[in-house]
């Protein structure tokens, strides 16, 4: 790959992290992200996957992701260039029901706008401006691909990273899986035990296993350890150290925490914590 960065703003409190990602070091592990990530291709032509299904944004196309959609990174054969942002959920729904109260269902994962394509190239600028113009390029292409591109709800779920509202106590398999997610998404320093789920419910381990990966993209522990790194994020986000973090979330120590950390997304956190402490500048 000739280019070999991008470019991600995360987060609610916009202008955010701006982090820089050396692709040809990203291992393109099946993940996902508790944010909206919306990525514009500025250069080159991006292959990539979600929820298992081969997808290609070039150059002039977004890429649209919801939370907890489980995807691969982006790879290309050649050039590639192209920014990213990790927008929380609460301020996507914002703008979401600012159209319609009810919310606005989008189209994706990839979505041929030139025009608005390049108006996200522009809202993720890596030249330092204003908070509050960095926040109106932002709201302004968020508005425009709602407006553009979004339709209305059908009663969808689009899968969000933390469930809610599946039965816990049926005997189904489907619900022990639910279950199984619930817990861990409330306590990601969790240490499941699978085999005395599987059992309580006289399945077998292998089984349970293997639908909870149909269900949500990820074998469980899988599926924990992306969580996990999700919320390492936020923590150090909010100022934790990293050690403190790695151990808040269940990491061995703060090496685990960084190697996974880089493989889900392509920056070890040291970048993170340098991004966010130069965002107080703006």
């Amino acid at each position: 790959m000739a280019v070999s960065q991008h470019i991600w703003h995360c987060g609610a409190g916009l202008p955010g992290d701006v982090l820089i990602a050396d692709l040809r070091a990203y291992r393109y592990a099946p993940h996902f992200h508790d944010a909206w990530a919306i990525g514009a291709v500025e250069q080159g032509c991006c292959e990539f996957t979600v929820q298992g299904a081969p997808y290609t944004a070039r150059a002039g196309e977004l890429v649209v992701i919801a939370p907890g959609q489980v995807h691969t990174g982006g790879t290309a054969a050649g050039s590639l260039a192209y920014r990213m942002a990790y927008l929380d959920p609460a301020w996507f729904q914002d703008h979401e029901r600012a159209l319609d109260a009810h919310g606005v269902r989008r189209a994706g994962p990839v979505i041929a706008d030139a025009a608005l394509c390049a108006t996200w190239l522009n809202a993720l600028t890596s030249d330092e401006i204003p908070a509050a113009q960095r926040r109106a390029r932002m709201s302004a292409a968020v508005f425009g691909l709602l407006a553009a591109h979004g339709r209305t709800p059908d009663g969808g779920n689009e899968g969000g990273c933390v469930a809610s509202g599946d039965p816990a106590g049926v005997v189904d398999l489907a619900d022990v899986c639910a279950l199984l997610r619930e817990r861990m998404a409330a306590d990601p320093a969790c240490a499941p035990d699978l085999e005395a789920l599987a059992q309580a419910q006289d399945r077998h381990r292998t089984t349970l296993v293997k639908q909870f990966a149909r269900r949500y993209g990820l074998p469980p522990q899988a599926w924990l350890r992306n969580w996990r790194v999700a919320r390492a994020r936020a923590l150090l986000r909010g100022g934790l150290p990293l050690a403190d973090a790695a151990q808040a979330v269940g990491f061995a120590d703060q090496a685990h925490l960084t190697r996974v950390f880089k493989q889900v997304y392509g920056s070890p956190p040291g970048v993170l914590l340098k991004a966010g402490a130069g965002s107080q500048t703006l």
